[in-house]
């Protein structure tokens, strides 16, 4: 008997790569659509297939284009029940092949790189040229040290993949650094490797330039995130979220399937470990260590998957170190902070003055994530000590505070275009360490936007921002934000036009 299965099997394969498949759906399928169990949906290719000697053949469907257990469904050979299984299990291979650099499973590990990127520009109109934000250097006007008008904020090119069972990489240049005013140098933001230990990609190991634990808003990339910017708050525990260092990550495999599934929802994170500790130089993003402790981060989170199917996220990111803090110049002829009866040209220290010096710097973050199902929000919270130049311009360790509160909607019109609104509250107490002279970001802040994507390849967003902040470039004449000065607190709205488009 199971010779003549196999012999009628072949026999209809034959059949149907001879004279095509049928106009008609068999009846098992019918049934299958009639009672909601399942669709099948045909895989269509993107061009007719070719007749012998390479002339498009119109009208006609080859084997190769069609999955063989749906011909078999619809030839009635097997019955949905057996459809579904076999689709099952073909998702399961395909999940256990995908790990964090899209392994593909191809035996030649040159065909397991992937290449991807994104390019991002924007414009803004604000009412107030004096505002200043360290996240973009087009805000504000000329006069202020701001580069307005159309911007490049990144230009992303990423290059990973498996190339083995145990290593992975990551390489990540942004073609639209802003260095010294240039604003599309060429800069490092990710490279690193990662070494996989088990089968089920539970443990790796990730050397190399990566993301701090810091908060959620800086494991979520540039590229999915609503908002424009990073709230303050969050984003002041390392610059461009990066640093040189070593890490381990633990992650279980149903904590794995529901990390894919909230990135499937458009504005996950991804993948950065249950459990995630971590050991770097505290020295920034492609800068030598420039003090002699290294800063230990941990990350602790859990993926929830709620009653009616819907996911949310919760966790925790601290850090310890110390941070050495650039204290720069004065202007020519101004004499602006006098400590111990010497007179500073730049911040000072409350021992007298100096060029650098290092401070504690030590954080906890807490946070949860709801992804737009179509409804959801984000909500975090910062607090810790770290470098902050007071009224005085002596920098010192101080208590800082701050976080954010996002609300959003994801409307999906079509199979493709959606739209994302959203809306953010933010405060932050507390300095820039990374900033030449520590200077305090004292800052209150209300965005609301909608980013639409009227196909996955691009996303248009537009927002207004009413923001009242320090302006931690100083308006002084003469002052730049190497040169610190006295800080003014600025208030202004800005309307934000920012414009994704992708490329894989």
């Amino acid at each position: 008997m199971k010779r003549q299965r196999v012999a009628t099997t072949l026999a209809i394969l034959f059949t149907l790569g001879s004279f095509g498949a049928p106009d008609e759906p068999a009846q098992a399928q019918d049934q299958a659509v009639q009672a909601g169990t399942h669709q099948v949906t045909p895989t269509t290719p993107d061009q007719p297939p070719l007749a012998p000697g390479g002339m498009t053949q119109r009208g006609a469907q080859s084997i190769e284009s069609t999955p063989l257990e749906d011909l078999l469904l619809e030839k009635g050979i097997i019955n949905t029940d057996d459809w579904i299984r076999i689709k099952a299990e073909q998702e399961r291979l395909f999940n256990e092949r995908s790990v964090v650099a899209e392994f593909t499973g191809s035996p030649n590990w040159y065909e397991r790189i992937t290449m991807y990127g994104y390019g991002m520009m924007r414009y803004n109109q604000t009412t107030n040229g004096q505002v200043r934000t360290y996240h973009d250097a087009s805000v504000g006007d000329t006069a202020n040290g701001a580069q307005p008008g159309f911007f490049f904020r990144r230009i992303r090119w990423v290059v990973t993949g498996q190339v083995s069972e145990h290593v992975a990489f990551f390489i990540q240049p942004d073609l639209a650094s802003n260095i010294s005013g240039n604003t599309h140098a060429v800069s490092m933001r990710d490279a690193y490797g990662d070494w996989i230990f088990d089968k089920d990609k539970q443990y790796r190991l990730r050397v190399g330039l990566q993301r701090v634990p810091c908060s959620f808003d800086n494991w979520q990339a540039s590229r999915v995130r609503m908002a424009i910017d990073r709230a303050d708050s969050t984003n002041s525990c390392a610059p461009s979220e990066r640093d040189m260092g070593i890490s381990f990550m633990y992650s279980p495999k149903i904590a794995q399937a529901r990390f894919k599934q909230m990135l499937d929802y458009g504005y996950g994170p991804g993948d950065y470990g249950v459990f995630h500790i971590q050991v770097d130089n505290s020295a920034g993003l492609n800068t030598a260590e420039n003090n002699k402790n290294k800063r230990v981060s941990v990350r602790l989170a859990w993926p929830w998957e709620l009653p009616g199917g819907r996911l949310m996220e919760t966790g925790m990111n601290a850090g310890t170190g110390t941070w050495n803090v650039a204290m720069g110049t004065a202007a020519a002829g101004r004499t602006l902070y006098s400590v111990n009866s010497a007179a500073c040209v730049g911040a000072a220290t409350t021992s007298g003055c100096t060029s650098a010096r290092n401070y504690l710097d030590e954080r906890i973050n807490f946070y949860v994530y709801m992804p737009p199902q179509p409804w959801g929000f984000i909500a975090e919270y910062t607090t810790g000590r770290a470098p902050k130049r007071n009224g005085n311009g002596v920098v010192e360790s101080s208590h800082f505070y701050g976080g954010y509160v996002q609300a959003h909607y994801q409307w999906k019109y079509s199979d493709v275009g959606l739209a994302n609104f959203y809306s953010r509250w933010q405060e932050y107490y507390g300095g820039l360490k990374f900033q030449t002279g520590a200077p305090d970001d004292r800052m209150k802040e209300v965005e609301t936007g909608i980013a639409w994507q009227p196909d996955p390849q691009w996303e248009f967003t537009i927002a207004y921002t009413f923001t009242q902040r320090n302006n931690f470039a100083t308006v002084n004449p003469g002052q730049t934000a190497t040169t610190p000065g006295t800080q003014i607190d600025a208030y202004g709205n800005l309307l934000r036009f920012q414009c994704i488009w992708f490329w894989n």
